[in-house]
Protein backbone atom coordinates (compact mmCIF):
# COMPACT_ATOMS: atom_id res chain seq x y z
CA UNK A 1 0.00 0.00 0.00
CA UNK A 2 2.46 2.68 0.55
CA UNK A 3 4.37 1.43 -2.26
CA UNK A 4 1.87 2.94 -4.28
CA UNK A 5 1.00 6.03 -2.53
CA UNK A 6 5.06 6.77 -3.84
CA UNK A 7 3.61 5.70 -7.61
CA UNK A 8 1.20 8.28 -7.30
CA UNK A 9 3.64 11.13 -6.06
CA UNK A 10 6.22 10.23 -8.48
CA UNK A 11 3.84 9.88 -11.29
CA UNK A 12 2.04 13.16 -10.28
CA UNK A 13 5.80 14.91 -10.69
CA UNK A 14 6.81 13.60 -13.97
CA UNK A 15 3.77 14.91 -15.41
CA UNK A 16 3.79 18.31 -13.46
CA UNK A 17 6.39 19.19 -16.75
CA UNK A 18 3.81 18.43 -19.52
CA UNK A 19 1.26 20.29 -17.69
CA UNK A 20 2.96 23.00 -17.55
CA UNK A 21 4.07 22.73 -21.10
CA UNK A 22 0.88 22.78 -22.66
CA UNK A 23 -0.45 25.82 -20.37
CA UNK A 24 2.58 27.29 -21.85
CA UNK A 25 2.59 26.29 -25.49
CA UNK A 26 2.48 29.24 -28.29
CA UNK A 27 -0.80 30.75 -29.22
CA UNK A 28 -1.09 31.18 -32.89
CA UNK A 29 -1.92 34.92 -33.40
CA UNK A 30 -0.86 34.87 -37.22
CA UNK A 31 -4.06 35.81 -39.02
CA UNK A 32 -2.01 34.24 -42.32
CA UNK A 33 -0.98 31.12 -40.36
CA UNK A 34 -4.64 30.69 -39.31
CA UNK A 35 -6.22 31.03 -42.64
CA UNK A 36 -3.41 28.91 -44.05
CA UNK A 37 -4.24 26.12 -41.43
CA UNK A 38 -8.47 26.38 -41.99
CA UNK A 39 -7.79 26.37 -46.03
CA UNK A 40 -5.81 22.89 -45.14
CA UNK A 41 -8.60 21.65 -42.72
CA UNK A 42 -11.01 22.50 -45.95
CA UNK A 43 -8.91 20.67 -48.18
CA UNK A 44 -8.91 17.45 -46.35
CA UNK A 45 -12.63 18.07 -45.45
CA UNK A 46 -13.20 17.89 -49.42
CA UNK A 47 -10.98 15.68 -50.22
CA UNK A 48 -12.54 12.70 -47.18
CA UNK A 49 -16.23 13.49 -48.97
CA UNK A 50 -14.53 12.56 -52.85
CA UNK A 51 -12.58 9.53 -51.04
CA UNK A 52 -15.95 8.60 -49.29
CA UNK A 53 -17.49 8.69 -53.24
CA UNK A 54 -14.92 6.97 -54.68
CA UNK A 55 -15.40 4.58 -52.07
CA UNK A 56 -18.89 4.27 -53.29
CA UNK A 57 -18.15 3.77 -56.67
CA UNK A 58 -15.31 1.41 -56.27
CA UNK A 59 -17.72 -0.67 -54.27
CA UNK A 60 -20.45 -0.37 -56.15
CA UNK A 61 -18.38 -1.56 -59.42
CA UNK A 62 -17.01 -4.86 -57.27
CA UNK A 63 -20.19 -5.64 -56.34
CA UNK A 64 -21.23 -5.93 -60.60
CA UNK A 65 -17.96 -8.02 -60.66
CA UNK A 66 -18.98 -10.17 -57.88
CA UNK A 67 -22.86 -10.56 -59.20
CA UNK A 68 -21.36 -11.49 -63.04
CA UNK A 69 -18.76 -13.60 -61.77
CA UNK A 70 -21.44 -15.96 -60.18
CA UNK A 71 -23.41 -15.66 -62.85
CA UNK A 72 -20.53 -16.86 -64.49
CA UNK A 73 -19.93 -20.28 -62.37
CA UNK A 74 -23.62 -20.98 -61.72
CA UNK A 75 -23.94 -20.43 -65.66
CA UNK A 76 -20.74 -22.95 -66.70
CA UNK A 77 -22.33 -26.56 -65.76
CA UNK A 78 -25.43 -25.53 -67.37
CA UNK A 79 -24.21 -24.49 -70.88
CA UNK A 80 -25.09 -26.99 -73.64
CA UNK A 81 -21.95 -26.86 -75.84
CA UNK A 82 -24.10 -28.66 -78.59
CA UNK A 83 -26.11 -25.49 -78.45
CA UNK A 84 -24.57 -22.79 -80.79
CA UNK A 85 -27.22 -20.35 -78.20
CA UNK A 86 -26.01 -21.21 -75.03
CA UNK A 87 -22.37 -20.85 -76.53
CA UNK A 88 -22.80 -17.59 -77.54
CA UNK A 89 -24.79 -16.30 -74.85
CA UNK A 90 -21.90 -18.21 -72.39
CA UNK A 91 -19.21 -15.80 -73.81
CA UNK A 92 -21.74 -12.82 -73.55
CA UNK A 93 -21.52 -13.41 -70.24
CA UNK A 94 -17.85 -14.05 -69.91
CA UNK A 95 -17.14 -10.78 -72.37
CA UNK A 96 -19.22 -8.67 -69.84
CA UNK A 97 -17.79 -10.01 -66.51
CA UNK A 98 -14.60 -9.49 -67.90
CA UNK A 99 -15.09 -5.88 -68.94
CA UNK A 100 -16.42 -5.36 -65.77
CA UNK A 101 -13.56 -6.94 -64.12
CA UNK A 102 -10.64 -4.97 -66.80
CA UNK A 103 -12.55 -1.85 -65.45
CA UNK A 104 -12.75 -2.64 -61.70
CA UNK A 105 -9.21 -3.98 -61.90
CA UNK A 106 -8.35 -0.08 -64.10
CA UNK A 107 -9.89 3.23 -64.02
CA UNK A 108 -12.08 2.64 -60.60
CA UNK A 109 -9.03 1.19 -58.58
CA UNK A 110 -6.87 3.60 -60.41
CA UNK A 111 -9.36 6.51 -59.33
CA UNK A 112 -9.70 5.52 -56.08
CA UNK A 113 -6.33 5.18 -55.29
CA UNK A 114 -5.39 8.89 -56.71
CA UNK A 115 -8.43 10.28 -55.03
CA UNK A 116 -6.81 8.31 -51.39
CA UNK A 117 -3.17 9.58 -52.12
CA UNK A 118 -4.29 13.14 -52.24
CA UNK A 119 -6.11 12.89 -49.22
CA UNK A 120 -3.41 10.73 -46.75
CA UNK A 121 -0.77 13.75 -48.52
CA UNK A 122 -3.35 16.80 -47.43
CA UNK A 123 -3.81 14.89 -43.83
CA UNK A 124 -0.14 15.10 -43.75
CA UNK A 125 0.06 18.46 -45.13
CA UNK A 126 -2.31 19.44 -42.10
CA UNK A 127 -0.60 17.67 -39.52
CA UNK A 128 2.78 19.40 -40.43
CA UNK A 129 1.94 22.68 -40.17
CA UNK A 130 -1.37 22.86 -37.75
CA UNK A 131 -2.12 19.39 -35.65
CA UNK A 132 -1.39 20.39 -32.05
CA UNK A 133 -1.44 24.22 -32.23
CA UNK A 134 -3.54 26.71 -30.07
CA UNK A 135 -5.26 29.29 -32.41
CA UNK A 136 -6.07 32.36 -30.95
CA UNK A 137 -10.02 32.20 -30.77
CA UNK A 138 -10.94 35.88 -31.63
CA UNK A 139 -8.65 35.90 -34.93
CA UNK A 140 -9.74 32.10 -35.66
CA UNK A 141 -13.39 33.31 -35.78
CA UNK A 142 -12.99 36.35 -37.58
CA UNK A 143 -11.17 33.87 -40.44
CA UNK A 144 -13.76 31.70 -40.66
CA UNK A 145 -16.04 34.43 -41.20
CA UNK A 146 -14.01 36.02 -44.00
CA UNK A 147 -12.46 32.47 -44.95
CA UNK A 148 -11.54 32.31 -49.02
CA UNK A 149 -9.25 29.57 -49.97
CA UNK A 150 -7.97 28.68 -53.19
CA UNK A 151 -9.63 26.29 -55.50
CA UNK A 152 -9.04 22.23 -55.15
Amino acid sequence: MRIEGWRVAIAAALALPCLAGAADAQIVRSPDEIRACLCKEQTVASLDAEVQAQSRAYEAKRQAFAALDKRVQASRPRVDVNNPADVEAFKHLLAERDEAGDNLAGPVTESYAAAVKRYNAAVADYNGACAGKAFDQDVLAEQKRTLSCPKL
